[in-house]
């Protein structure tokens, strides 16, 4: 070949790979305001109508002063009860890892209730993603998205990379606080509560005053203050998160209150493993996944319907001891839902390194936000699998999912992350760039409580 005929092919192959990135066209965003909800789900039911219609509206769920919120489905009876006796007849609408659950645990069931597309949130945040969505595009090998802001980059996404920014970018509020408990229960059925922490994050990427040209490339400040045990009382660990992964991945900062110092924190992200799970689990578990992509080839599989957890506010208002159970979260206290999910999957580039070899996600079509998982280990063999469960907090308005369980199949334990059921609810508060000072590194030392 020579040098013209190169140069040509290379200059097709990056028109090739920019029309991939690209954004949508106006005419196909047009479909956000009729085929599709403003969140890139479809508005139609499914033809048997055990997927309602979403039409935009959630019951009232009146929170206290904590932050607690009503069940306002809490009357309902389940219209379908899987056990392993039946679960041949419901195996298609289940996901692999769950499958598995029947084959562990012996007592696993599953409660199905008529399902609820409770999902909505506010003008401003679709008007975004109206924007978003003939704007956005990634780069840098799906590590980067520019041009978006204050809504999911991607409604209507053309690959695995943009269904995975969809969910690390779904609105979850703009300032939350929540104090919850992280428990594991081992395979002996010895139940320990290894953290008690607040959790406070300020998001700038969905600063209401902010455009997409002004934003300050920031995802998210998270602020972890531990409150129990004693042995880690006064800790406190700062991240920060980034549209653009490529050029700059996750920071952290911790506060050692014996040393009386705030320092650049170990690795945070990716396979390090999270100390207050246990070995069972490791920072990038977080919500099923949080983590950057860099290290797995991703694909979008598709659209397929699955029952997953799903408005869940009733299991938040138990307490711990009737769900935090020997090898199963208590199965009558979760609620379960038959949805539409993206279905992603992702392998692990040649080269990388991560315990898990290959993961799947399951994303709710009317969150973007992962609600199931499982994973692979570099035998091939199937190890753990994840549950999040939705918080329907339609005051403000959304749905997030809020506490997650992950399963180890091959040990028979499990890790239970971001419980309220003994500490509250979650608060919400508006974002201005001055909430920013309570989540630097300076503010670490000031702020931790022994």
């Amino acid at each position: 070949m020579n040098t013209k005929t190169s140069q040509f092919a290379a200059v097709l192959l990056l028109l090739a790979a920019a029309q991939v990135n690209a954004a949508v066209t106006p005419e196909e965003a047009q479909a956000l305001k009729a085929s599709l909800t403003p969140y890139g789900a479809e508005r139609a039911g499914n033809a048997q109508g055990t997927i309602p219609a979403w039409d935009g509206k959630a019951p009232a769920v009146n929170p206290d002063a904590k932050g607690r919120r009503i069940d306002p489905y809490a009357g309902e009876k389940p219209r379908l009860v899987i056990t392993a006796a039946n679960l041949s007849e419901h195996a298609q609408q289940l996901s692999e890892g769950t499958k598995a659950l029947f084959a562990k645990q012996p007592a696993f069931k599953i409660d199905v209730y008529p399902s609820h597309r409770t999902a909505h949130f506010s003008q401003g945040v679709y008007e975004q993603v109206f924007k978003n969505a003939t704007r956005a595009k990634l780069a840098n090998d799906g590590l980067t998205v520019e041009g978006a802001f204050g809504g999911i980059p991607f409604p209507i996404p053309k690959d695995g990379n943009e269904a995975l920014w969809n969910h690390a970018l779904s609105y979850r509020g703009q300032v939350t606080n929540i104090v919850s408990d992280k428990y594991v229960m081992t395979a002996s059925g010895d139940r320990i509560l290894t953290a008690r922490s607040r959790t406070q994050r300020a998001i700038p990427f969905y600063d209401p005053a902010g455009a997409s040209e002004q934003g300050n490339g920031e995802v998210s400040r998270t602020r972890i203050d531990y409150l129990e045990p004693a042995a880690i009382s006064g800790q406190s660990l700062l991240s920060i998160e980034y549209v653009d992964s490529f050029a700059k991945q996750k920071d952290g900062w911790q506060y050692l209150p014996g040393q009386r110092r705030v320092r650049k924190s170990p690795s945070i992200s990716h396979d390090a493993p999270d100390a207050s799970g246990g070995g069972l689990v490791s920072f990038d578990d977080v919500n099923l996944f949080q983590g950057e992509q860099d290290q797995y080839h991703i694909k979008l599989l598709g659209k397929r319907e699955l029952i997953i957890p799903a408005n869940n506010n009733g299991l938040f208002a138990k307490a711990s001891k009737d769900v935090v159970h020997k090898g199963l979260l208590a199965p009558e206290a979760v609620r379960w839902e038959l949805r539409r999910v993206w279905v992603v999957e992702m392998t692990l580039k040649e080269g990388k390194r991560n315990v898990q070899a290959k993961r799947r996600l399951y994303l709710d079509e009317d969150t973007w936000q992962a609600v199931v998982s499982e994973s692979w280990d570099a035998q091939g063999k199937l190890w753990r699998t994840g549950q999040a469960h939705t918080l329907l907090a339609s005051d403000q308005p959304m749905s997030m999912t809020v506490s997650y369980v992950i399963y180890d199949l091959q040990a028979g334990a499990y890790v239970y992350a971001a419980a309220l059921h003994d500490t509250g609810g979650v608060q919400f508060s508006g974002y201005t760039p001055r909430e920013l000072s309570r989540f630097s590194s300076a503010a670490l030392s000031s702020g931790g409580v022994r």
